[in-house]
């Protein structure tokens, strides 16, 4: 944690031991971390996705075509756009443990990897990721702790992707005794 971001907590922190304030009279460190360590309830995008959680989330019988083989130009046009999709999502996830979906041009290529497929019957659009690919969306956020959205980025418009909002974060982990004592005492 910089020390700027040790000042903002520290500020907090006295402003939540105000009279009527969620702190208000509690000066036990332990108390403190566990108010900042408590999930919010705001997303945040997470920069360690498990490729599986990824996966998980992806219908793969979406990049099917519904309609039977024609041997017309129309059918072997739509199955090459899912096909491409499904190539550009193994790209992404190919040899990968985890991937940062706190990266808005991440974010953006897997979204449009789940989308806008036209394998519906008769060519209608189909997404493997839910309506706007809300489903693969939300398996890359997590609740941000109260400690971490204090300290998040400034909300922007990229902090959206689709049908998805999170805030991307600048701090991540949890506050200790021991980092609360060195934040309320100015170190």
């Amino acid at each position: 944690m910089t020390p700027d971001q040790k000042s903002t907590v520290r500020n907090d922190i006295i402003a939540k031991q105000a009279s009527g304030q969620p702190l208000f009279g509690i000066t036990n460190e332990a108390l403190i971390a566990a108010y900042y360590n408590a999930d919010s309830a705001s997303k945040a995008w997470r920069t360690e996705v498990p490729t599986k959680t990824i996966r998980s989330a992806i219908t793969l019988s979406s990049y099917t075509p519904n309609d039977a083989a024609d041997n017309t130009t129309t059918f072997t046009n739509r199955a090459l756009l899912a096909q491409t999709k499904q190539i550009n999502l193994q790209i992404m996830l190919q040899g990968l443990e985890t991937v940062d979906m706190s990266l808005p041009q991440a974010r953006a290529d897997l979204r449009d990897a789940v989308i806008q497929l036209p394998t519906g019957a008769g060519g209608a659009m189909a997404s493997a990721g839910g309506t706007g690919g809300v489903n693969t969306l939300n398996a890359c956020t997590r609740l941000a702790t109260v400690a971490e959205l204090l300290l998040a980025a400034p909300v922007i418009g990229s902090d959206t992707t689709g049908p998805v909002t999170a805030r991307v974060l600048t701090w991540q982990g949890k506050l200790d005794e021991q980092l609360v004592s060195d934040i309320v005492g100015g170190r």
